[in-house]
């Protein structure tokens, strides 16, 4: 199971595969705020983990194992600001640090329930999609 780095590094490629944007490790390097050399390291581990693909100068994939695990990371996140707005009654703008914590849980019948909890809404309080997940252990 990757780190909390390590998804973070996963929804990063997952956001800019949604906006259609080629991956670099400059681009992650500006996101993150941190030099290329880390992000070409931790680039290195996720390859290891077969879930991102690099080669040399051209965009990084997600690799499906990859595409599948940030698409849960990304699920989660955008199920807990949804709730946290619908159920709990927080404001859409405070909701993000909240959810950047919790999507990190790894149990998945929490998300299942959430889920199901959460199963009339397709999209988040910001209007992005929510997608679609199994949570399986």
């Amino acid at each position: 199971m990757p780190t909390i780095e390590k998804e973070n590094y996963l929804k990063a490629l997952y956001h800019f595969n949604e906006k259609k944007e080629g991956v670099t490790v400059t681009a992650l390097s500006k996101r993150f705020a941190v030099s290329k050399s880390t992000v070409s390291n931790m680039l290195k581990d996720l390859v290891q983990l077969g879930l991102v693909k690099t080669e040399a100068y051209k965009p990084i994939h997600l690799t499906e194992k990859g595409q599948e695990h940030a698409k849960m990371i990304v699920a989660k996140h955008r199920l807990i600001e949804t709730f946290l707005v619908e159920n709990m009654g927080f404001d859409p703008d405070e909701v993000h640090e909240i959810a950047e914590e919790l999507e990190h849980v790894k149990h998945p019948e929490f998300f299942k329930r959430m889920q199901e909890m959460m199963a009339n809404f397709s999209h988040d309080p910001h209007g992005t999609p929510i997608p679609k997940h199994s949570f399986k252990s």
